[in-house]
């Protein structure tokens, strides 16, 4: 039997007296009957199913943050696990390389990696107008003089120069230094070229970010095991001999030679920059190099002195690493001229370094 929702009496006898006794049932109190209360089935319905969806959703948020959770745990324990994985294998491979070198030998996992930035105040600059070629082709150039006083060797400084006709810029250039790496207290001459147009007043020296080698090692200076400084027609050359005398595997590569002149005050009057013509020297093996110097203002002035320094890597099979080898007090001074030879014949290098039973 039901009654009506919006009336509440008893279908049998009519009394309003009910009472509740389940979901929409009542109970008459005067008859004792009972009733069912009719309402809108598909309002529970939907009041249920949004309760339903209510609950799914909630309990869907709590899934998904769960798994976000675990997923970032196990994102966390991969990556601690790769740098765990590499540092290991890094390690592993230095001991490798370290068992199988003789005691004192390089090693090439124990290069520099520290911080490489060096304030740029550290490489003090002088400059002067020279006279740069001969006759009528000589050219006014800026020479630089560059010494290292930072106390750290330098990667290839670059120096610019920005010129001024009185407090108009007419122009600037670049250059690097002539060699690898300055050592701590060496000094080092650099030709920048000058503006073409306008009148040049002035000057300003700028120096480029410092940065030390980024693979290096100490080792000995290396040097020529005969050199000749020679001058033919006109032309001042340096040939030197190089001989890899190393009792390791490590080949000598990237081998700079730079050649400065000096008259008797001490000013440079002239350098160069030349390289092995051999790009890689093994142990036991040797090439020689060849340098052309550029004769700096007048060229009558005699050469009272001259040096030379060599910058070189190390380098050892199939790790074609190169670690750049830092040596003190690597530039070898001479005093005294070059050798005058002949205006012919043109020697080549091997004949001019052949020792006196070959030449």
């Amino acid at each position: 039997m039901t009654i009506d929702l919006q009336t509440l009496k008893c279908g049998e006898c009519g009394s309003s007296v009910l009472q509740r006794a389940g979901l929409n049932q009542y109970t008459c109190a005067h008859c004792g009957s009972m009733s069912v209360v009719e309402d809108d089935v598909s309002d529970r319905l939907e009041r249920v199913l949004e309760q339903v969806k209510n609950e799914a959703g909630r309990r869907l948020a709590i899934e998904q943050s769960a798994r976000s959770k675990s997923m970032a745990r196990m994102i966390a324990l991969g990556a601690a696990a790769v740098v765990v994985l590499v540092t290991g294998f890094f390690g592993v491979m230095a001991y490798v390389i370290d068992r199988n070198q003789p005691p004192g030998t390089y090693r090439p996992g124990g290069a520099s990696t520290a911080q490489r930035t060096i304030p740029s105040e550290g490489l003090k600059l002088e400059a002067r107008q020279v006279l740069v070629g001969n006759g009528s082709s000589a050219k006014p150039q800026l020479l630089v003089i560059a010494r290292n006083e930072t106390g750290t060797a330098l990667e290839r400084p670059n120096v610019k120069a920005i010129f001024f006709d009185r407090d108009s810029r007419i122009g600037e250039n670049s250059e690097s230094v002539p060699i690898g790496t300055l050592m701590p207290g060496e000094m080092v001459p650099v030709l920048v070229k000058l503006p073409g147009d306008g009148t040049l007043t002035r000057q300003e020296l700028q120096v480029d970010a410092l940065s030390a080698p980024y693979w290096k090692i100490e080792g000995p200076p290396l040097q020529f095991t005969r050199v000749r400084l020679v001058q033919q027609d006109g032309e001042t050359w340096l040939f030197g001999r190089l001989v890899n005398a190393r009792k390791d595997e490590m080949a000598l590569v990237g081998i700079e030679v730079l050649v400065t002149l000096y008259d008797s005050a001490g000013t440079v009057i002239g350098f160069g920059r030349g390289f092995s013509q051999a790009s890689e020297i093994r142990p036991g093996e040797r090439s020689a190099a060849e340098v052309r110097i550029e004769r700096l203002g007048d060229r009558k002035v005699p050469v009272a002195a001259w040096d030379y320094r060599i910058d070189y890597n190390l380098t050892a099979g199939a790790q074609q690493v190169r670690n750049r080898v830092l040596s003190s007090n690597r530039v070898i001074r001479t005093t005294g001229a070059p050798e005058a030879l002949p205006p012919s014949p043109q020697m080549s290098s091997q004949a001019l370094l052949a020792d006196v039973a070959g030449r």
